[in-house]
């Protein structure tokens, strides 16, 4: 008869346990409570004899309404599927996930795998069937506060912009210190001054881009050398020449974070908030370059009139600035005949050797408009249904390189 030996206690596996902990501003105090946290469950966890730590994941200054901002966060999840932890440790439900759907999605996902999630504040484990309903709750009761504090903050930037009050928090800004809440010039100023000065005398952003880099020049993160889609926003950036537009895009939603193109809000122009580093005549002229360049662009950039769409003078090359161009190009061959598709290129790139040397690669039409609503937030029904309206109203300007799209809405001002 053979007898099936039981392992005692201490010779059963231990529990690999992990935590996760979050602070969602880069504050001092916040900092302070993350490393407080940190410090608490991993001595929590070594002093439980069946526990063994299986890791500290810790996400700081970030928001809990979306999972995918959370790379700590993503990480333990992947490490528990794969089977690298039993127990996950957690403060409360809103340090979890403050978005019902992630929330339960995830529990789910970990319930799948017999990984228990527990919540030390509501007394809640994701393994008792008896919680859920509870959970269920908790977790719509954490993400209708996050919306709640998500107003509220929101009601307060408007307050101050309406006063004229910004404050750049951890924001930088080339050539400029925030001196006791006030921007003051510091020693990169005359990269400023060159871009303007070149710009004005009718050299392409690429072109500039290249002389201030071949004369020392370096962006704030220094790592990558200036191009032309970062001297075009530095012409049209009115913070060098001392004013500030306050609330320049939608406020964000506050789950996903990403601009709401249904929220109603108001922009605030203030002059003369701070020194500027260029002087307003330099800055005028500037801006009539670029209202010429645009008019140049407007309907008409098929100037001999055979063809109108509402992209053009819409459609920019990120990298030069120049104006995008709608072409024609073979596609395929279909039953012995030549297919076409519409792409939109880059004008001085069609130029060729007469061109100012961009190299920005051309993008298909379906392509551009698809991604175009992807970031207007809108559904995509095919090129055929695009709102080409409601793209008028809603957008300044598209800048396109190598495929990327990033669009650029159209803000009420409210000069003040």
């Amino acid at each position: 008869m053979k007898i099936r030996h039981i392992p005692s206690i201490h010779q059963r596996r231990k529990k690999r346990v992990a935590a996760y902990c979050r602070v969602s501003t880069d504050m001092k105090s916040q900092e302070e409570s993350f490393e407080t946290q940190v410090r608490y469950y991993q001595s929590y966890i070594e002093r439980n004899d069946e526990w063994v730590l299986a890791g500290i994941y810790a996400d700081g200054g970030v928001s809990a309404t979306g999972a995918a901002k959370r790379p700590e966060f993503m990480r333990m999840i992947a490490d528990a599927m794969e089977g690298k932890i039993d127990l996950i440790l957690v403060k409360s439900i809103s340090r979890f996930s403050r978005n019902v759907v992630d929330c339960q999605v995830y529990v789910q996902q970990l319930r799948s795998k017999g990984v228990e999630v527990r919540f030390e504040k509501e007394r809640l484990s994701s393994l008792d069937a008896s919680s859920e309903m509870i959970f269920s709750m908790m977790a719509a009761i954490a993400q209708d506060e996050s919306r709640s504090i998500s107003q509220n903050i929101r009601w307060g930037y408007e307050k101050r912009f309406a006063q004229g009050i910004h404050h750049m928090g951890s924001n930088q800004v080339l050539g400029y210190d925030e001196v006791d809440g006030v921007l003051t010039p510091n020693g990169d100023a005359w990269i400023v001054k060159m871009a303007f000065e070149l710009f004005n005398q009718g050299t392409p952003y690429q072109r500039i881009a290249e002389a201030i880099t071949a004369a020392g020049g370096k962006r704030l993160r220094g790592a990558t050398p200036f191009d032309g889609g970062t001297i075009r926003y530095m012409i049209q950036n009115e913070i060098y020449v001392g004013d500030r537009r306050m609330q320049k895009q939608p406020p964000q939603n506050y789950l996903t974070k990403e601009p709401d193109p249904n929220a109603r809000y108001q922009s605030y122009y203030w002059r003369d908030t701070h020194e500027g580093i260029i002087d307003r005549k330099t800055w005028e002229k500037a801006q009539e370059v670029v209202e010429a360049r645009r008019k140049d662009l407007q309907m008409g950039v098929d100037r001999k009139g055979k063809e109108t769409h509402f992209l053009y003078g819409k459609v920019f090359c990120a990298s030069c600035g120049a104006p995008y161009k709608r072409r024609t190009l073979p596609h395929k061959r279909v039953e012995g005949e030549t297919v076409y598709h519409k792409v939109w290129n880059c004008r001085e790139r069609q130029k060729g050797p007469k061109g100012n040397g961009c190299r920005n690669n051309f993008i298909r039409e379906e392509e551009l408009l698809r991604k175009v609503s992807d970031q207007l937030g809108w559904e995509w029904k095919g090129a055929d249904d695009f709102d080409a309206e409601q793209f008028n109203a809603l957008v300044q300007a598209v800048y396109v390189e190598n495929g990327e799209v990033s669009v650029r809405r159209l803000a009420r001002r409210v000069s003040a």
